[in-house]
């Protein structure tokens, strides 16, 4: 472009000192120009750039906000199941404790649903492979960090279950840390492990490997028939214990001996 200018200049007859105004003049208006035009360039780059950073930040924190963990709902009939609440009620994990329980979740398409909607299928589906028949016992535990919202979501479980099976016998109810953790350490559901533990009170003999097959009906008959056993037993040891009898010699003679002992 200065070359063309120059040419043009060199046809005009003027002083050299107006040409080289004239030049110097123009030299500085394209270098103004060309600065000004690279400086919105790099605005308009780092505003495109501080665009996407801030939009990785927010899809990242949101994936993390979905995908927390709040609430962990355990199932046992045999199969025993746990689904993995986040904030928001939708099931973002599922684990199962056996193979039955295995079986189901593979059937039960529960991820991203709400709670009750997958409760309702898991309830389906176990009536369905005649795991939980007429008068069947379901245990339910929650662990939930959202301490106020325990007693809705228990009572959201139970009209759901019974709402899916009319003549279950429901138990439902919420644990601590100590229990849920406690129970994963041997992999039994909570329910599972809490009625393994009143079996080997009334029953040393019971352990969690002979009972991990086990529904939690059978574990609590077992429980009763030790515990009926354990009763009798005790009765029937305290009704032969003999009482001991003392002669009205040995009475005298320890009244006598007592008394005699004060003499001086």
């Amino acid at each position: 472009m200065i070359n063309r200018f120059q040419s043009a200049f060199d046809e005009i007859r003027a002083e050299e000192s107006l040409k080289d105004m004239t030049k110097e003049y123009l030299k500085k208006e394209i270098q103004k120009r060309s600065t000004k035009k690279n400086h919105i360039l790099f605005k308009r780059y780092s505003m495109m750039f501080a665009s996407v950073v801030l939009f990785f930040l927010v899809g990242l924190s949101s994936y993390y906000f979905y995908f927390t963990p709040n609430a962990y709902i355990d199932f046992d009939v045999n199969p025993s199941v746990e689904i993995v609440l986040n904030r928001f009620e939708k099931v973002i994990d599922s684990y199962a404790y056996n193979t039955e329980g295995e079986m189901i979740l593979q059937k039960a398409d529960i991820q991203y649903k709400d709670y009750k909607k997958a409760i309702g299928m898991l309830v389906d589906m176990m009536v369905q492979d005649g795991y939980a028949q007429e008068n069947e016992l379901i245990s339910v535990t929650l662990q939930s960090k959202d301490e106020k919202k325990e007693n809705q979501i228990l009572a959201a479980i139970e009209s759901t279950v019974r709402e899916h099976h009319h003549t279950v016998q429901l138990e439902c109810y919420s644990i601590g840390g100590y229990v849920a953790h406690s129970a994963h350490q041997v992999n039994v559901s909570p329910a599972k492990y809490l009625a393994i533990q009143e079996l080997m009170e009334v029953d040393p003999t019971a352990t969690v490997e002979s009972c991990r097959n086990h529904s939690i009906g059978e574990i609590r008959e077992l429980t009763k028939e030790h515990g009926a056993h354990h009763a009798a037993v005790s009765e029937t040891e305290e009704s032969v214990v003999p009482e001991e009898e003392t002669s009205s010699e040995e009475v005298t003679s320890s009244w006598n001996g007592h008394h005699g002992g004060h003499h001086h």
